[in-house]
């Protein structure tokens, strides 16, 4: 069943707004939510957050970590519960909707048919050159207007990437090799005199795409993450506030749950594997899906997790119905093969909850 109040929960958005509001010192209140950080972080000097990809609430609780004594709330993730759309909701301080990346696959019906929207592609990469992308302003291009000293802090891997160049500054992001390395750096002059420092951190993810969530492997990553917290939250002398969330949590998905479909190609299936966007006429639609467990959402629905298109443009990139698989049950659509232990996307708990992580060094 869906949750019609899922945009008006706690949220990844509000989230980014109150950090958004505390680097800036300005007073805002969210609609007439409750507000999801401390009193204490307004008396920061330095403000770092911490974007683990894959922290999510339910996983973390699994195991026992400083990192769980420092919880102040939990909240949702975006829907789909994806890294590129929730990096781009934090990015852009807007819903999914609003800013356009709205799946990890995207379907444009104008120009450029399937896109793989965390990694671009040269032939696609250019949808972001559209004057909706191109005209978005991001917390970067704000804290810039603002005169705020602010660093992005990467993986090198990732500096440069279409995803990357949209939602950040050139000019604030630094690359960072390995997580001594990024903590080196926090402790540089050049650095210690930033307001703000929002790090993308990815290991956890991986693990446990790889792995497996509670597998030995990522327990160890969540390890040398919560070490890692405390000297980033320890690196400077000045006031510094350390807030930690998420993108996202995984669940494990047993063999035998994963479901390969056959389709015709008037038939357009892309989205998250675990919320299957679709393009066409219903009776197709629910003949490729008969056997899968899971729920399918008219329009209707969708527009309790994505809210109704805002423009036209939008409209292009909007699915006519979304599938959503039952827990620990996957889809694998004609692009997507790869095999992998821990997966993402669907509305489950274990996907959806987000922890909001506060450490304060005064």
């Amino acid at each position: 069943m869906i949750n019609k109040n899922f945009l008006n929960e706690p949220n990844l958005l509000q989230l980014a707004n109150e950090v958004f509001n505390n680097v800036i010192k300005f007073e805002s209140k969210v609609d007439s939510k409750e507000n999801l950080l401390s009193s204490k972080v307004k008396e920061a000097e330095t403000i770092n957050f911490i974007l683990a990809d894959g922290l999510g609430y339910k996983n973390l609780m699994s195991l026992k970590t400083s990192l769980n004594n420092n919880i102040k709330k939990i909240i949702n993730t975006t829907f789909p519960s994806s890294t590129n759309v929730a990096l781009t909701t934090f990015a852009m301080i807007s819903n999914p909707i609003d800013h356009g990346i709205i799946g990890y696959y995207m379907y444009d019906r104008t120009n450029f048919g399937l896109i793989n929207a965390l990694n671009w592609n040269s032939e696609n990469k250019s949808l972001l050159n559209n004057d909706f992308f191109k005209n978005q302003e991001s917390i970067w291009k704000k804290f810039k207007s603002f005169n705020t000293h602010v660093s992005n802090f990467q993986p090198e891997n990732l500096v440069g990437s279409s995803l990357s160049n949209f939602l950040y500054e050139k000019s604030s992001t630094v690359p960072y090799k390995t997580l001594d390395n990024l903590i080196e750096m926090l402790s540089e002059a050049s650095f210690l005199e930033n307001r703000f420092n929002f790090i993308y951190y990815p290991n956890i993810d991986i693990a446990g795409h790889i792995f497996g969530v509670y597998s030995p492997e990522w327990e160890l990553e969540i390890k040398k993450f919560e070490k890692a917290v405390e000297g980033i939250s320890q690196a400077s002398n000045k006031k510094t506030t350390t807030i930690i969330s998420a993108d996202h949590g995984l669940c494990n998905i047993p063999l035998e749950n994963r479901h390969n479909l056959s389709y015709e190609n008037s038939i357009k299936i892309y989205g998250d594997q675990r919320s299957v966007y679709i393009n066409g006429t219903e009776s197709e639609v629910q003949k490729v899906f008969e056997n899968i467990p899971g729920e399918l959402f008219r329009r209707s629905d969708l527009k309790y997790l994505l809210k109704e298109p805002s423009n036209s443009y939008i409209e292009t990139l909007y699915p006519d119905y979304c599938f959503v698989l039952e827990q620990n049950h996957i889809i694998y659509p004609k692009h997507l093969q790869a095999e992998l232990k821990g997966y993402h996307g669907g509305l489950t708990e274990e996907e959806l909850k987000i922890p909001i992580i506060e450490i304060h060094n005064f």
